[in-house]
Parts: C-alpha cells; sequence; structure tokens
C-alpha cells in the first residue's frame, strides 16, 4: 500500500472551512412578503442537497491540493532474467596493442582495449535488467563504478577506459577489488565477474587461498576472456613442452582458476570477431530469473485534486448563474 505525504500539511487546518456550505448562514434568502402562499415545498430539495455536497467537496480539493499531496518514494519488487556482473578490465599498456601483437599496424586496425570497449557496451545495452559494476587494473586497481543499474553511468564508466593504458598485468589485485564489490550486497541472483584479460600474472599462495574463499564465500562465477595474440600461448591448448610460470603466466593462472571451487570458464579470443562470441556464450549462461527492486519515484498528486475541483466548479459556476437574485414583482 503506498504512503501519503503532504509538503505543506498546515494547509489541512483549513479542511473544517469545506463545511460553510451546511451552515445556516450560508443558505441563500430572498425576501418576499408572502412566502406562506407556496404551500408544499420542501425546506430542502435535492438541487439544494447536491449543490451543497458540489460545494463542500469543491472546497475539500482545493484546500487538500495547496497541501501538495504526494506518494511517497517505494520499492517495488520485480523478477527479471540476468545477474550482478562485475566487469574487471585489463587497462595495462599491452591492450594498447590490436590482435596481432602490435601498436600499429598489422591485420587489425583496432585495439584489444577498443574492441572490448565496443562490445562490452553492446553487450551492456541486450542486458536491461543487469546490476553491472566496473573495475580496471593494470600495475594497480581501481574501482570505477559500484553495482548499480544505471545503464548510462556504466556504459560511461566502460567509454571512460579508452585513455591509453599503463602499467603491467596484475590480476591478483583487480580480482580482490572485483570480489569487494558483492561484499554486503544481498544474494538474489548468480554473482559473475567477467575478467577481461590478454595476459597472465604470478599470484602468490597466500593470496590465491584469500582469493579461493571469497569466491566461494560470496558465491561468485568466474568467466575469463583471455584477449590471446596469435604467437601467444594457449591455455585450452597448451604446448607439449615443459612450461615454466614465468615463460607461460597464462597456463598456471587458468589452472589455479579451475581450483576455486565455483563455476568457471575461459574463453580464447584471438581477434573482434572470437571476442564477440564470447561475449556472446557468457551472455547466454548468465540468463537466470533475477529478482530485483525498482525504486519508483515521489510522484505529486496535487494536479489531480487540482482536476477534480475544476470539474466540480464549472456546474457550481453554472448554478450560480441560474440562480435567482429577487423574485418578480
Amino acid at each position: 500500500m503506498p504512503e501519503i505525504g503532504f509538503a505543506h500539511p498546515l494547509w489541512l487546518f483549513l479542511l473544517p472551512l469545506a463545511t460553510l456550505p451546511y451552515l445556516p448562514f450560508a443558505r441563500r434568502q430572498l425576501p418576499y412578503p408572502a412566502l406562506a402562499v407556496l404551500t408544499g415545498i420542501a425546506s430542502t430539495t435535492w438541487p439544494e442537497k447536491l449543490h451543497k455536497a458540489c460545494s463542500c467537496a469543491f472546497l475539500s480539493c482545493l484546500i487538500v491540493s495547496a497541501s501538495c499531496p504526494f506518494v511517497k518514494e517505494q520499492k517495488v519488487a520485480r523478477l527479471g532474467q540476468g545477474a550482478h556482473i562485475v566487469l574487471t578490465i585489463d587497462h595495462s599498456s599491452s591492450m594498447n596493442e590490436n590482435f596481432s601483437g602490435r601498436y600499429f599496424g598489422g591485420s587489425a586496425h583496432e585495439t584489444k582495449s577498443a574492441a572490448a570497449r565496443r562490445l562490452l557496451i553492446e553487450f551492456i545495452r541486450r542486458r536491461p535488467k543487469d546490476l553491472f559494476g566496473v573495475v580496471a587494473f593494470s600495475t594497480a586497481p581501481r574501482q570505477v563504478l559500484p553495482l548499480t543499474a544505471d545503464k548510462e553511468a556504466i556504459i560511461a564508466a566502460v567509454g571512460a577506459l579508452g585513455m591509453r593504458g599503463r602499467g603491467l598485468t596484475n590480476i591478483a589485485p583487480g580480482l580482490a577489488m572485483a570480489l569487494e564489490t558483492f561484499r554486503g550486497q544481498p544474494l538474489t541472483g548468480s554473482r559473475v565477474i567477467l575478467l577481461v584479460s590478454d595476459g597472465g600474472a604470478r599470484i602468490d599462495p597466500d593470496v590465491q587461498d584469500r582469493l579461493r574463499q571469497d569466491f566461494q564465500d560470496l558465491a561468485v562465477n568466474l568467466y575469463w576472456v583471455y584477449l590471446r595474440n596469435p604467437s601467444g600461448v594457449s591455455v585450452l591448448n597448451p604446448p607439449k613442452r615443459r612450461l615454466s610460470e614465468t615463460s607461460a603466466p597464462e597456463i598456471f593462472l587458468h589452472q589455479y582458476f579451475q581450483t576455486l571451487g565455483v563455476p568457471y570458464r575461459v574463453f580464447e579470443a584471438e581477434n573482434p570477431q572470437s571476442l564477440a562470441q564470447a561475449i556472446a556464450t557468457v551472455e547466454t549462461l548468465e540468463n537466470r530469473p533475477l529478482p530485483y527492486f525498482e525504486t519508483l519515484p515521489r510522484r505529486d498528486l496535487s494536479p489531480y485534486g487540482f482536476g477534480l475541483a475544476l470539474i466540480l466548479g464549472v456546474p457550481l459556476l453554472s448554478w450560480a448563474a441560474l440562480e435567482i437574485e429577487r423574485w418578480l414583482a
């Protein structure tokens, strides 16, 4: 049941004035010396009763409307399709390269960062009921936007990452900050970290344990979109030779993600087309029922009161125009 409030409640003290039409002195009296000859006429006829009721309602509408009534802001439960998604985006200097591994030229003229921003913005627009947050990381992480349903703010936050990337790919602090985005939030749907990065990095064992525990405690799914150069190592089809964590950190990072104990999947993207396909696959995976609350803003009710007063005022004016000012001699 919506709550009603009043911006200027002092006007309501004038509501007793709405009973003025029923007071004895409010009756119009015309002097006539032989009124007794008009026998058989009731003292109060139905037109007079209707006139009093309309006058009372007219005054009540004016007084209540002057107090500016409104329906208070309220939260309404809705059921949509989607998830709570934190976009964790690599903003290191290597993201300034294109998919051929060059800063300029090559077969792909769009940088990995630009392609990721463009496709993520399209992804956001296709998910109207999701909550999104944005975390960017390079050597150090930064929270660009907390979880919100404001799509314009989300798109602006992703677009703001168009500045030239700097620093190294340090994934662990970025994941830790993305996980903190969910802490304290109600668990009303699936939680997802969508990691977009073109490389891996070594994570200390202590940090690995802490991240693993946070993933499980917060029930967060992980999807890694790995932007791989054609000459880079593949995590899905690793080479047969012996590899070290220094020469192929992506392989060891993928193996660590598999031990998190939460749903995890990796997508390799070697060009904008495969990147688009990876994001589309994530979209199909995370499209479950999502209960959420929609905030309805305060709604002003005074125009309805003034409109009703106008409707009541028209017959009252007509009534006044038809009244007899004096008896004909």
